[in-house]
């Protein structure tokens, strides 16, 4: 994808945030305008539909009038679309300012095939779902996966029970960092939008095929 079309420096009015990405700019840490933004980078990590996003993708002008727009994010989905995101607070968004820039952006997008889309923070700051990004997205990023070892824990486990139950069901095979790292990666799965990760999580083995 692209490289930033604006570089980012420090900022008296803007919250310059480093996040770890993966899926962008190699694997390698990004750049990004608020903390808000930073947040929205978890829901891009998780999302399995998507495979690669930029921020600061490109700077458009708008129609005739000497109006510039850079859209927040690219992101490129698994089905090979495309869209730019536009990371905003609900009290701005909705604005007359802000939505006349937004409607013409959209309207200079139209047969492209790319879409646009605004989120605020009500999108983003979704609980628990939020809440269980931000406490496992350092094993999504450095997991610690041995997936010979995932097949043969998983073996025979096919009902699901509380984390806690797992962890000491597998002790002594299986470090917990490692069964973090399934839950990050989805061997692991509970329903991260309806239910805080806890000891009392109920969880189930999600592991197809075979080694073998």
């Amino acid at each position: 994808m692209t490289s930033p079309a604006r570089k980012l420096k420090k900022s008296a009015v803007k919250n310059i945030v480093r996040f770890p990405s993966i899926k962008s700019n190699g694997g390698k840490t990004i750049l990004v305008e608020s903390l808000l933004e930073s947040k929205y980078c978890l829901h891009l990590e998780f999302d399995p539909g998507i495979c690669a996003y930029s921020p600061q993708p490109k700077t458009f002008k708008i129609q005739d009038e000497d109006i510039t727009y850079t859209p927040d994010f690219e992101v490129l989905y698994v089905s090979g679309s495309r869209s730019y995101v536009e990371v905003k607070p609900a009290r701005f968004a909705s604005s007359d300012h802000y939505q006349y820039i937004f409607s013409c952006f959209e309207s200079a997008l139209q047969g492209t095939g790319i879409t646009f889309l605004v989120v605020d923070e009500v999108d983003i700051y979704e609980q628990p779902l939020l809440s269980n990004y931000e406490k496992l997205y350092q094993y999504k990023k450095r997991p610690l996966l041995n997936m010979r070892n995932l097949h043969e824990c998983a073996k025979g486990i096919n009902i699901s029970m509380p984390l806690s139950h797992l962890i000491s069901k597998l002790e002594d095979r299986v470090q917990l960092r490692e069964i973090y790292s399934w839950l990050a990666l989805g061997y692991l799965q509970f329903d991260m939008k309806t239910e805080h990760l806890t000891m009392a999580t109920e969880v189930r083995f999600h592991v197809s095929g075979s080694l073998d």
